[in-house]
């Protein structure tokens, strides 16, 4: 049994090792959304991608002014032919969003897959977040 474990260990860090990461999506960025996947709900996030190929999503989601939905999602992401891959650690389900890069500051999303089945409806963008530095 652990030497299935450590096995399986091994693959998925190969895996992951092997994965292209578009070096121009690294950093934060910040991002909303209405009436997109629901009618009537405001979504907020922030998007940390790491150049270890690690995400970090924190996540709130409104309907009508109220907090619905707070949650933070670790993950794994990477890119491969045109195409954005996040993978969420909570459920193993990776979501596969075609991606364009608008200049250095802005990425628009248009989904392929969601919640491991096809999805083209999900559009939205992402604007880095510029770190204020000190004189």
């Amino acid at each position: 049994m652990k030497t299935k474990l450590l096995g399986l260990s091994i693959l998925i860090s190969a895996l992951f090792s092997a994965q292209k990461l578009d070096s121009k999506m690294i950093g934060c960025w910040k991002g909303t959304e209405t009436d997109q996947q629901m009618e009537g709900m405001s979504k907020y996030w922030i998007s940390c991608r790491q150049d270890d190929g690690k995400s970090i999503l924190l996540f709130i989601a409104l309907r009508d002014g109220e907090v619905i939905q707070q949650s933070t999602e670790n993950g794994k992401w990477w890119t491969k032919d045109g195409k954005y891959y996040e993978l969420h650690d909570y459920d193993g389900i990776t979501d596969v969003y075609n991606y364009k890069l608008v200049g250095d500051n802005k990425v628009e999303y248009r989904s392929v897959e969601l919640f491991g089945k096809p999805d083209t409806s999900y559009v939205f963008s992402d604007e880095r977040i510029i770190e204020t530095r000190k004189k």
